[in-house]
């Protein structure tokens, strides 16, 4: 039953339920007659398995227990999970199952995967919980579906400046090219759009997300392959305990996806800007393979405004290199990143001190259950009483140097991540002394095809502000 709960809150926040006159979506409910009509939709669907072409079945358990010696876990045995592990977690297990239906012209697919963990303020909590379709030209999502992993996870951000998956995947509708579309032999284009909800607990309530995307694909040869996406995210509409309910009609939505300069609260006197914020990056992608390997050698250029567009904020952003090599003799991937957030556009006057992932409106800033939902570096204050004075956030201005690498002997595989990070602050709260930090993290798991998957891990983080702090756990996995 419990299923169903998380199932029918999700739809509900998807396409919420009409409110009563002069009241917001601030809470999810359903009725009866709303769980029997959500009911009849699955019955509706039964047809597609007298008509598919092949049903498919799939799915995975997982379970994990941690110990450290202190309160809160090493960095990166709960940094970019999703969430399935929290800062305090002991235990954690994960259930999800996915399914297919494969039709001449189309394919179904549909998948949900709950979690469960202590040190949360919600112990059960869903991770996943879709229905896609796919042809092909067309990949459309509705509902809450975790992002694909690149570079092996070795990758600090999934190389994603605005998307690491450090936060459960929000709920929403995403529509996007399923292949690039061909233009010639050498050019090809992808693109996106979604609308997405924060459904959380949050400064202003029943925030919108908008999203976009367009890439521009350059195919020199079958070796040589780069890639320019720029990608627009904004935080917009929901009621704010300031400013009351803010603009969030059809008109306000063509002034988001085009970035329009417009009224936000409609007082008078009130300095225009853009409305909602807005964040973009800009990633170049360069791809080389060779008789030693195949190389990725990437940039994402985060834009918090319009000084962001004009480089002003330069070399602001993530920087990084991953390489596979033919002969994985010795490992069979390596990562670095650089990471840079100091510059922020300076400190001059009327452009600068851009104070990422922050907002003077959405004051919980660009995070979801008070998770950072971009680069995971940005410390936020998930005690702070968040108000007109107060942000969550504790430092935006940022050094990290991190490192992945991995491979594998017999059916052992082994991974190792290690970061060394300098927190200064905010322009306007810096730190004195410069926070450091250096997170280890290191894993070996063994694989056999019928019992599933065992894994130890390991971690250290030390620090110039807190205690060493090191833990250890295991991990038993299995998909069928």
């Amino acid at each position: 039953m419990w299923i169903s709960k998380i199932l029918v809150t999700e739809i509900n926040t998807v396409m919420p339920i009409p409110a009563k006159k002069g009241h917001c979506y601030s809470e999810f409910s359903i009725d009866r007659n709303s769980y029997m009509k959500l009911l009849k939709f699955f019955f509706l669907l039964c047809p597609f398995f007298i008509f598919s072409q092949e049903f498919k079945i799939a799915g995975s358990a997982e379970a994990k227990a941690i110990l450290a010696t202190e309160n809160e876990n090493p960095f990166w045995f709960h940094t970019n999970t999703n969430f399935a592990v929290g800062e305090l977690t002991n235990f954690s297990a994960t259930g999800e199952l996915r399914a297919s239906l494969l039709f001449p012209s189309f394919l179904i697919n549909g998948g949900a995967a709950v979690f469960g963990r202590d040190g949360v303020k919600d112990a059960v909590q869903r991770r996943d919980l879709y229905l896609q379709f796919e042809n092909s030209w067309l990949f459309a999502t509705v509902g809450a579906k975790k992002q694909f992993e690149v570079f092996n996870g070795l990758s600090a951000t999934n190389q994603d400046f605005l998307w690491s998956g450090n936060a459960r995947p929000l709920p929403g509708i995403l529509l996007e090219a399923n292949n690039p579309f061909k233009i010639s032999k050498t050019f090809a284009v992808d693109w996106g759009m979604a609308h997405y909800e924060l459904n959380d607990d949050r400064y202003v309530d029943g925030t919108h997300v908008h999203y976009k995307r367009l890439s521009l694909i350059t195919s020199f040869n079958e070796n040589n392959t780069l890639t320019a996406k720029v990608q627009h995210y904004v935080q917009w509409g929901g009621t704010s305990p300031e400013w009351g309910k803010l603009k969030s009609g059809f008109k306000d939505f063509v002034n988001v996806f085009f970035a329009h300069t417009t009224e936000e609260y409609g007082i008078e006197g009130e300095t225009l800007n853009k409305l909602g914020n807005h964040l973009g990056s800009v990633l170049l992608d360069y791809n080389h393979a060779n008789k030693l390997g195949s190389f990725s050698i990437y940039h994402d250029h985060y834009i918090e405004d319009g000084s962001g567009t004009r480089l002003a904020n330069f070399p602001d952003g993530l920087w990084g290199i991953y390489f596979e090599p033919a002969n994985n003799r010795f490992f069979t991937a390596i990562l670095y990143e650089y990471i840079d957030t100091m510059d922020q556009s300076g400190i001059s006057v009327g452009s600068g001190k851009d104070n990422y992932f922050s907002n003077s409106i959405y004051r919980s800033g660009w995070s979801y259950e008070k998770n950072i939902m971009g680069v995971p570096f940005i410390l936020y204050d998930k005690s702070a009483q968040i108000s007109e004075g107060v942000s969550p956030i504790i430092s935006n201005r940022v050094k990290v140097h991190h490192f992945g690498l991995m491979g594998h002997f017999d059916a052992f595989q082994w991974k190792l991540k290690s970061s060394l990070a300098k927190y200064t602050g905010t322009y306007r709260t810096p730190l004195y002394p410069e926070w450091k930090y250096w997170y280890n993290y290191g894993s070996l798991s063994y694989k056999n095809e019928k019992l599933g998957t065992f894994t130890i891990m390991g971690g250290a983080d030390f620090s110039n502000k807190a205690k060493t702090l090191v833990g250890g756990g295991v991990e038993y996995s299995y998909s069928f």
